[in-house]
């Protein structure tokens, strides 16, 4: 699966991304955090977060109408993020 890929540092094509500003709830592990989205595409997003999140962590981004959608967290960097969603979403 392409996330996997991405988890072994494997670089791989994606679909080109759309700047967003959609705030959004982060149900994981450490229980409920706010984030916003920064950008994201069909596959995947990037997003910036009230407290950080950890690589390999399965989420649920609860939002507008298309959420709530379950997402991997493929990198993190303080309180930035980035994951693919389980399924593509449309945007």
């Amino acid at each position: 699966m392409k996330h996997e890929a991405i988890l072994a540092g494997q670089e791989l094509p994606r679909d080109p991304r759309v700047d967003v500003g959609f705030a959004v709830r982060v149900h994981c592990a450490a229980g409920d955090i706010g984030a916003e989205i920064l950008n994201m595409s069909s596959d995947g997003f990037r997003l910036r977060t009230e407290n950080p999140l950890q690589v390999g962590w399965v989420v649920t981004l609860e939002a507008a109408k298309q959420f709530p959608v379950k997402a991997l967290i493929c990198w993190a960097c303080g309180q930035d993020a980035g994951g693919v969603f389980a399924e593509p979403v449309s945007l």
